[in-house]
């Protein structure tokens, strides 16, 4: 969905007039057709459920005494930052290095969608190694690379750069499913699930607004990339620690 919104939405504003706001408007009315499936939902009475006696959960963790939990909800958040400044900068970053405004979006979709395959193929390797920091490494280093090719040549190695960077982005998916192998129990899942990503997703918010503060007041790409690169190292080593072979439950009794 994300990679062709991306690439079709300069060439639709195109024949809808130029004028951007027809371009976004058509997203729009895609959201509200979404919603009229599940008007018939909402209109249906889910019962409550009844207690079953024996049934009750167990003691509820206190998941912030788990270091491992931290690691991987700082994990989390740095992912998100740098998927959310590549979203967000990357095609500006193009189109200041002289790539016209199509074919930006379309690089903007090959990041998005090199997710699409990978998503398949990195949580089956994750599940069966006993510590999934090479992994971690492995993608924090095509970021690195990435971000150097930005800096270095955006608009001679544009495709190069895209790739790397949308395989960067897979850290979302590697997260996911460390949150699945580091609880023992479905609860225990639940609120790892609920801390890493809550605390990570506001770990997220200020680095899209950060990068455009520095392109401002810097002039220039330099700096913004400069930072990228540097939130990368942290997400690397808190990753590499989320990654080894421990279970919350454990450390949050």
């Amino acid at each position: 969905g994300t990679a062709v919104a991306a690439a079709v939405t300069v060439p639709m504003t195109g024949a809808l007039g130029g004028r951007w706001q027809s371009g976004l408007a058509v997203w729009a009315v895609l959201a509200g057709i979404a919603v009229l499936p599940w008007l018939p939902l909402v209109r249906e009475r889910v019962p409550a459920p009844v207690p079953v006696p024996g049934a009750e959960a167990g003691p509820r963790l206190r998941i912030a005494r788990s270091r491992t939990a931290w690691a991987l909800a700082v994990f989390f958040g740095l992912q998100a930052t740098a998927a959310y400044i590549t979203m967000g900068w990357m095609p500006q970053i193009f189109r200041d290095a002289g790539v016209p405004a199509g074919t930006a979006g379309v690089l903007l979709a090959v990041t998005m969608v090199m997710g699409v395959p990978l998503a398949f193929v990195i949580p089956r390797v994750a599940s069966r190694l006993p510590h999934q920091g090479p992994i971690v490494l492995v993608l924090g280093a095509c970021g690195l690379a990435g971000y150097a090719g930005l800096y270095l040549a955006p608009a001679a190695g544009a495709w190069a750069w895209a790739v790397l960077l949308g395989v960067a982005n897979c850290a979302f998916p590697l997260a996911l499913t460390m949150v699945g192998m580091r609880a023992r129990t479905g609860p225990g899942v639940a609120q790892l699930s609920a801390f890493a990503q809550s605390t990570g997703y506001l770990l997220s918010i200020p680095g899209p607004l950060l990068v455009g503060v520095l392109y401002q007041r810097s002039g220039g790409w330099g700096v913004p990339i400069a930072l990228m690169a540097a939130l990368m190292l942290p997400q690397m080593a808190v990753g590499f620690l989320a990654g080894r072979d421990r279970i919350v439950e454990d450390e949050a009794h």
